[in-house]
């Protein structure tokens, strides 16, 4: 039996919420799909808690630090939001929705997905007031494109990236 890393408990459990299955993330279940025992499981982990919120925690440094930084590449606002855009179109959409679905009845997803959520308008934001909006349009203004944002993913978690390309290139008119 091969001795798993924490990445691979951290790696079942993402294929669990693309799977929509967020109810099975249990360690039993966890311990059976990877044909090891529960021992394995705490050598990583205090409980399924201290899992989810690992969990948690690599989906924000993934699919929110990890783009905000490559999108700080960007020399300019525009260039930031045209990266961010494509490497959102990139990512996972199912895990998204799983992960917001989730967040209505449990409360480590509901604390981790808030401040994801505050991150991402911030940053959005910030990047509407470089654009040259005053504040409390750059504010408006980020929380509509987030919206969007959400709603796709809700809507569509099972987009193709070049759908979502193309979603983006016609909502990009609008933007300013």
């Amino acid at each position: 039996m091969a001795r798993l890393k924490k990445e691979d408990w951290l790696v079942e459990g993402f294929k669990l919420l693309r799977e929509f299955a967020q109810d099975k993330l249990r360690i039993l279940y966890l311990c059976e799909r990877l044909g090891v025992t529960r021992g394995s499981f705490y050598h990583h982990f205090k409980g399924i808690e201290d899992y989810i919120a690992s969990l948690m925690e690599s989906w924000e440094q993934e699919n929110t630090l990890r783009l905000i930084k490559s999108a700080n590449q960007g020399n300019s606002p525009e260039e930031r939001m045209e990266i961010l855009a494509g490497m959102i179109a990139d990512s996972d959409q199912t895990i998204e929705a799983a992960i917001r679905s989730w967040s209505f009845y449990h409360p480590i997803v509901k604390k981790h997905l808030s401040r994801v959520d505050g991150l991402r308008l911030t940053y959005v934001e910030e990047i509407f007031k470089e654009l040259g909006f005053e504040p409390e349009l750059a504010l408006k203004k980020a929380k509509l494109d987030y919206a969007v944002l959400v709603g796709v993913q809700q809507l569509y978690p099972d987009a193709s990236t070049g759908e979502l390309r193309s979603l983006w290139e016609v909502h990009k008119q609008t933007l300013m």
